[in-house]
């Protein structure tokens, strides 16, 4: 049941029925997927330094996909030391 939930709910990301959550519009005429986008992140650990990656920008909105994706599954599922497998708090 809740697993049927879950992908209701990836569903309706993925096609876009959230709008807060869909992908930033790609109709516009200055969309290019192709265009290269560098990012500066800082490293964790460190409060000076900084990583400069650059990928195109349909890779950036593949992984912003994925980091939400992995979000939905970690708070679905919950944390590995919230008490044990889901399968267990269910019974």
């Amino acid at each position: 049941m809740r697993m049927v939930n879950m992908s209701a709910g990836l569903a309706l990301l993925l096609a876009g029925a959230a709008p807060g959550l869909a992908a930033p519009k790609k109709d516009g005429p200055d969309y290019d997927p192709n265009r290269e986008i560098c990012k500066n992140q800082a490293v964790l650990g460190s409060r000076l330094k900084r990583v400069r990656t650059c990928m195109t920008a349909q890779q950036w909105e593949d992984i912003k996909l994925q980091e939400r994706v992995g979000l939905m599954r970690k708070q679905y599922n919950g944390s590995p030391g919230a008490g044990g497998a889901v399968d267990d708090r269910i019974n």
